[in-house]
């Protein structure tokens, strides 16, 4: 089996989709195999122990991909980038995309690279836990999709568009970073009594002028109320680093609210930073894993979300009113205020929802 699609143990939601699924996979009975990015990160994170062997990209054509003028030219760089994973797929192998939200961006050839060698080869191509912006599936797109042995589409957004496209071979099914369990891990100096948890992307502040300032006053909100207000990164990439967004934002605030801050400790792996989740009142968040952390566990969960999966994964637990598009930031801490308020209540719908979404995938 070839799992593809892997940026990097950086990225804690790639790592939890492969935590939560490796033990899944290997009930198939075969070596796993885990192309990436950063091989370095996944050791960092034991994700090397979880699977058989780490098959790393030759990131150094990377610019040459990106000055390619055509989709097929940019597929033939990308086949050099993966030449050492690609040589290993015959037609005992099982492709996996285990990527999520791959199929979101103009790099899209990467995976259609996979699938078209183990189409090619005889192998079986799968998309596993994936979400896929519905006004990004064009033709040639839809092409490459409807040839796929099966798609899990982690929510229904995703999985109504493809139906919508005639491709069929389609099963929607609960992104599976859901089943991760919690990892209890000591709490961070600084986190006593009742805490609120936030995280902010550098992605998302690129998208709004004033993003930040609408984060800023929703952390003041949340101090004056809760005794301690965790600041939880979730991505640590280096191009894309969410603790340089939430020191950002600690930046704005008072010292004395600063001294009722805390941070997850860097060596944290996503099971551990479910935990530190797990242990908060609320959660105000920008990334998808962060939330899924947040409702997996049954705390009350604000999402300011971009694209189709955040909206998506938000509207099959009925909580869409607390998924916020990015252009509507300040309606933020009105509605970090709202969720507070009946925090409680949001938590027996969230393990209600849950129970009910779990038993349904069990039939």
């Amino acid at each position: 089996m070839l799992l593809y699609g892997h940026g990097g143990a950086y990225n804690h939601g790639a790592e939890a989709i492969l935590r939560s699924s490796i033990p899944l996979f290997r009930k198939v009975g075969v070596p796993i195999l885990l192309s990436t990015h950063f091989p370095e990160q996944d050791r960092a994170f034991g994700l090397d122990k979880l699977v058989d062997r780490l098959i790393p990209a030759d990131l150094s054509l990377v610019p040459e991909e990106r000055a390619a003028g055509t989709f097929e030219e940019k597929e033939r760089i990308a086949a050099r980038i993966y030449r050492e994973a690609l040589a290993e797929i015959d037609r005992d192998t099982i492709c996996v995309g285990v990527g999520g939200d791959n199929y979101c961006y103009p790099n899209w050839h990467r995976q259609a690279l996979f699938h078209h060698a183990a189409r090619e080869r005889g192998g079986q191509s799968i998309l596993w836990g994936c979400s896929i912006q519905p006004e990004m599936i064009d033709e040639q797109m839809a092409e490459v999709l409807r040839t796929h042995d099966r798609i899990f589409a982690r929510e229904s957004l995703t999985a109504g568009a493809l139906r919508g496209h005639g491709i069929v071979r389609v099963t929607q099914m609960l992104d599976p970073a859901f089943s991760l369990p919690a990892e209890p891990v000591p709490l961070p100096e600084g986190f006593r009594g009742c805490a609120a948890a936030i995280n902010l992307s550098p992605l998302m502040l690129r998208r709004s002028d004033r993003l930040l300032s609408d984060f800023v006053e929703t952390a003041r909100l949340l101090l004056k109320k809760a005794d301690t207000l965790l600041l939880l990164p979730h991505v640590t990439m280096p191009a894309d680093d969410d603790r340089e967004a939430l020191e950002k934002l600690a930046q704005h605030l008072s010292p004395e609210e600063c001294s009722r801050i805390c941070r997850a400790p860097e060596y944290a792996n996503a099971a551990q930073r479910k935990y530190l989740i797990s242990c908060c009142e609320i959660l105000v968040c920008c990334r998808t894993h962060a939330s899924i952390a947040g409702y997996s566990t049954g705390v009350p969960t604000l999402v300011m979300g971009y694209s189709v999966k955040s909206r998506g994964i938000g509207l099959d637990l009925g909580m869409e009113r607390w998924v916020i598009p990015a252009e509507d930031s300040e309606k933020l801490s009105e509605r970090a205020a709202e969720l507070w308020e009946c925090r409680h209540q949001i938590r027996a719908h969230l393990l209600e929802a849950l129970d009910g979404m779990l038993q349904s995938e069990n039939r």
